[in-house]
């Protein structure tokens, strides 16, 4: 069941809103939980019901393991610990990467493949259960929250319900125990301030959704379709077409941020934040810190901190100087968490080319800006200049988009083509004729390309807008970051209260269009 459809926003939010308002006024926090409990299981049903035995097993295998780590302590605690994370990333693995194991076994192999038999239905890809990659990636928070001390108690109702409650089940954002658990548990309070926020939210978010990204995707993913069976777009046209995708999934992705933001508050949570303008960035790891914000949260405090200080102590106790502490301490790390991330969306070589490329983008950047600082104190140079700003934003923004092009592509072989028409390689020619686009017109696709460009350089993003209602979780540095030049900020009146109606109504009534899925359901 998708936000963006009427069965889940005139139907299933009421229903489940209603009961647990009342379990709220009658029966306390442990009915509130099992409300939360319930709704999540009934929506994960309804959404992928023949995956629900594999998330009743995460939940019940990794709540076990999850208490030997905190009743044990040293060699057999680490060894739990190991045992719950390897567990983990082994479901993710064998869901994600059997089928592309398979693949190119068959390719190093064909005859042992082609035998059939066992080997080929060992190896055959596996349909992937909605949501694996978030709530795999949140037990494994937790697990190691367990392991550090920063869950001193684990709550079965409690545990259940934050990794069962439906606005972030399948998508996200990643949601740490430790920031869910107080804030369910505590008693509700100021309804009336939850409920505003949440409305708001949900509107802006479905407004994103049904009217920006569902419109962009109408010749987004026709034109890559065509280059998937051997069409060959022109320059022009590829950067059209894959800086319409970034709209595309820009206003999808941030779109279910905030409609999950809203419904979670409903219930009196706040979210982590999942954006933060990210196309407003002047290096590409400002770009990680304000794009799919929860999952490279994720990946910092688990996987780059887990590999930084320990080889960080190793380079400093060799004696491998500032550049060796650099290179095993920071540029290793940063590599491996970005091939983490590209390998995190399946098993596509398409995806392990996009977090090589980010891994790249990272580790020159990292080195850049070490090499900058140091020079800088030995030379007394000037701090960064606007131009410099603007010149790192243009960089990062075409980066981005260059490692976008396998994200989105069907198979290398499309990927290749269309960088190949991105530098030229297919005429000089501006705009050939493209029969898909024909409905759209190439007059629409202008006109949208720049409302989607006035929208998230112009305007303050929904955190901002909304900040007088505490939307979200804090995020560090937002304060540095601009509103854009209409610095909008929501307050309490008629005028913003009409505005998000007309949002709410505008995104429902596009919403019988067709409900496409969200972009990220696919992972």
């Amino acid at each position: 069941m998708a936000f963006n459809s009427y069965g889940f926003a005139l139907l299933f939010l009421p229903i489940v809103f209603a009961l647990y308002r009342l379990a709220a006024l009658l029966r306390g926090p442990g009915a509130r939980l099992l409300v939360v409990i319930a709704a999540g299981l009934v929506f994960y049903a309804l959404a992928c019901a023949w995956a629900l035995p594999v998330l009743l097993i995460s939940l019940v295998g990794n709540y076990a393991v999850a208490g030997r780590i905190a009743a044990t302590q040293g060699t057999t605690q680490r060894g739990w610990l190991i045992f719950g994370v390897t567990a983990n990333v082994a479901a993710l693995v064998i869901y994600k990467f059997t089928g592309f194991f398979g693949a190119n076994l068959a390719l190093v192999m064909p005859g042992f493949m082609a035998a059939g038999g066992a080997a080929s239905r060992l190896w055959r890809e596996l349909a992937l259960p909605l949501g694996i990659s978030f709530f795999t990636f949140q037990q494994i928070s937790l697990l190691v929250d367990v392991a550090r001390g920063l869950v001193p108690q684990l709550r079965p109702l409690t545990y259940l319900a934050s990794i069962l409650f439906f606005p972030y089940l399948v998508s996200g954002p990643i949601t740490y125990y430790r920031e869910f658990a107080p804030q369910i548990e505590a008693e509700p309070r100021d309804w009336l301030r939850n409920g505003i926020t949440g409305i708001t939210l949900f509107s802006v978010g479905l407004f994103k959704k049904t009217l920006l990204a569902d419109s962009l995707i109408l010749w987004v993913d026709p034109m890559f379709a065509d280059v998937a069976t051997g069409k060959s777009p022109v320059a022009v046209q590829a950067w059209v077409m894959v800086a319409g995708f970034l709209m595309q999934m820009y206003f999808d992705f941030s779109g279910y941020s905030d409609m999950a933001a809203g419904v979670a508050r409903l219930f009196g949570v706040r979210l982590p934040l999942n954006f933060y303008s990210p196309m407003r960035v002047t290096s590409i790891m400002d770009w990680w810190r304000r794009w799919h914000m929860s999952l490279g949260r994720f990946v910092n405090d688990y996987i780059f901190q887990s590999l930084a200080l320990p080889l960080t102590r190793k380079a400093v106790m060799r004696g491998h100087g500032r550049w060796g502490v650099m290179v095993l301490g920071v540029l290793m790390p940063t590599a491996v968490s970005m091939l983490v991330i590209g390998a995190w969306h399946g098993g596509r070589w398409t995806y392990i080319v996009f977090g090589l490329l980010h891994a790249v983008y990272m580790v020159v950047a990292e080195a850049w800006l070490f090499w900058r600082k140091k020079n800088r104190k030995h030379k007394g140079a000037a701090a960064p200049s606007r131009l410099d700003h603007v010149r790192g934003h243009v960089l990062t923004i075409l980066c981005v988009l260059v490692a976008l092009v396998p994200f989105r592509a069907a198979d290398m072989a499309s990927a290749l083509r269309i960088w190949g028409a991105m530098v030229g390689f297919n005429g000089s020619a501006v705009w050939l004729p493209w029969p898909v686009m024909a409905p759209v017109g190439a007059g629409l696709v202008a006109v949208e390309l720049a409302a989607a460009l006035f929208i998230v350089y112009a305007l303050p993003n929904t955190a901002q807008w909304l900040d007088r209602l505490d939307p979200s979780l804090p995020f560090a540095g937002g304060d540095k970051v601009s509103r854009g030049p209409f610095g909008w900020r929501w307050r309490a009146g008629l005028g913003w209260g009409l505005l998000t109606g007309a949002a709410l109504m505008l995104g429902l009534t596009f919403v019988s269009r067709g409900a496409n899925s969200f972009v990220y359901f696919s992972f």
